[in-house]
């Protein structure tokens, strides 16, 4: 088949116009939770401050947005577990820097248990006991407590951070 030029009537320059500037005027929207994960660093922020879920919620009423406590905190959650997996995974400094200015050690506990290949070898050098038992029995040994230690302290942060 042989495309045909289209021509275009100039009539439906304006009509399209129309239309392009009525989808312009239109708001755009976003979910809540990808309102809270754009907003986490300022939200963790004012919780560092020793202020409550209650207290942002109030924020997010005031600006017509109602967003129960219980609900921003679970969404708050999921926003940093994202991004401390976002910032563990690329690696830059800048991201390390930044939780590291910005949040307590937590964070900086989450994100770096959060990636297992960094985490792996330094449990063995931190725990010199484990590696003075005999070699064959220690190894095993110790290849189990890497896949168990990163989980349960991974457990305790976010435990630990749901108190703050």
């Amino acid at each position: 088949m042989s495309r045909k030029p289209k021509a275009v009537p100039l009539s439906k320059i304006e009509d399209i116009q129309t239309s392009l500037k009525q989808k312009a005027a239109t708001p755009k929207t976003i979910s809540l939770s990808d309102l809270v994960l754009s907003l986490a660093k300022p939200i963790q922020d004012m919780l560092d401050a020793g202020y409550s879920y209650d207290d942002v919620s109030d924020v997010f009423k005031g600006h017509g947005v109602e967003l129960a406590a219980s609900g921003l905190k679970s969404f708050h959650k999921k926003a940093t577990t994202t991004n401390d997996n976002n910032s563990s995974n690329s690696s830059s400094s800048k991201a390390v820097d930044e939780s590291v200015n910005s949040d307590s050690e937590p964070e900086l506990t989450d994100s770096s248990t959060s990636n297992n290949d960094s985490a792996l070898p330094v449990e063995p050098d931190s725990s010199p006991i484990d590696s003075s038992e005999p070699s064959g029995s220690s190894s095993s040994k110790t290849s189990k407590r890497k896949k168990t230690t990163p989980n349960t302290s991974s457990q305790f942060n976010i435990t630990d951070r749901s108190e703050l």
